[in-house]
């Protein structure tokens, strides 16, 4: 497992952001979990032939930290490991590297993560992104020449979305067509939402959200309901419909649907989980986002109309297709054109 790891943050390294030998790396950790601190190790000997300093996040204070931030080299990389999520006053660290024109690393919440999960985070972080380009350039076709997505799941339950779609995002690891290179870790997504947010409607099976506390709260399987683009039922748990009462409370009694999102990581799915949700929503398969808030399409709604809420629902999906192209079954993408 650990030479599996060092291998894949090599990987990250080298083949995600094709880093030379000259290139200064600054790695800031933590040693709170088991998996920060397996991280740690494999990137400290991944980075050793590489100019290079290595900070514990909770052994300085905030001013040693900023004052090497103010020191680093034009564009060097930054690797973030972190149990939690490092704050500091006024200061988002991957976003305010990354406008600094540095490039970034991210590994967030690992402490979220169960120990008997870490084999299933240490292969999502394989280097797959030739098949990430691959699928999200086929699922990014298929959105701008259709206007309908199916969605079918056990039961005989379907979803159905008819509208154009809005520019997908393409989260690959490849950095090719961009300034700089930043990326929170595991990869392997693509996403977008429906122009018109009204015409998504059925049901759809859910097997997991994440909770108040940013966990992923999994559970038996249940059935969410859609009506012109609002969640209007559901039979899941309590905790679920705690969550659906906070947003309603707030975003004008109603749970509204966007984005859509095609989780495309091999090593994660309904068996391979993981408890962190920002790192889940890569699996396999299929997520929707609940609430008026989506930072990438944010400028599709009015100044004054409230996005607060954002929570990923994941989903259980048999059969997808966008028009009458299957790209979807049984838990995996699927290869025929």
């Amino acid at each position: 497992m650990h030479q599996q790891l060092f291998q894949n943050v090599k990987d990250i390294l080298e083949k995600n952001y094709l880093i030379n030998k000259d290139q200064h790396i600054l790695l800031i950790y933590d040693l709170k979990s088991l998996l920060s601190t397996l991280l740690t190790n494999a990137y400290q000997k991944a980075i050793q032939t590489y100019p290079h300093d290595i900070i514990n996040f909770h052994g300085v204070d905030e001013e040693f930290i900023l004052t090497k931030f103010q020191n680093l080299p034009k564009r060097s990389l930054v690797i973030l490991v972190q149990s939690g999520s490092f704050r500091m006053t006024k200061h988002r660290l991957r976003a305010d590297l990354f406008q600094q024109g540095h490039m970034v690393i991210e590994h967030a919440r690992l402490s979220f993560n169960d120990d008997n999960q870490i084999e299933n985070y240490i292969n999502a972080l394989n280097y797959d992104t030739p098949y990430y380009l691959k699928k999200c350039n086929k699922i990014a076709h298929l959105l701008q020449e259709n206007k309908t997505i199916t969605v079918k799941s056990e039961n005989n339950l379907t979803l159905t979305i008819n509208s154009k779609y809005e520019n997908p995002i393409k989260n690959t690891g490849d950095f090719s067509q961009n300034s700089n290179a930043s990326a929170g870790f595991p990869i392997g997504e693509i996403f977008t939402e429906a122009q018109e947010l009204d015409k998504i409607n059925g049901q759809i099976l859910v097997f997991a959200t994440p909770t108040l506390e940013h966990h992923t709260f999994f559970t038996d399987p249940f059935i969410v309901t859609i009506k012109d683009g609002l969640l209007i039922s559901h039979n899941g748990p309590d905790k679920f419909n705690e969550m659906l009462n906070i947003i309603r409370a707030e975003e004008n009694n109603k749970v509204q649907v966007r984005e859509i999102g095609f989780g495309l990581n091999r090593a994660l799915g309904f068996s391979k989980r993981l408890n962190e949700p920002t790192a889940f929503e890569r699996f396999a398969g299929l997520h929707f986002s609940l609430g008026m808030k989506h930072a990438m399409y944010r400028k599709k709604f009015d100044k004054d109309i409230v996005q607060k809420y954002h929570v990923d629902i994941f989903c259980l999906v048999d059969e997808i297709f966008i028009g009458n192209i299957k790209i979807f079954e049984k838990g995996e993408y699927l290869d025929k054109k």
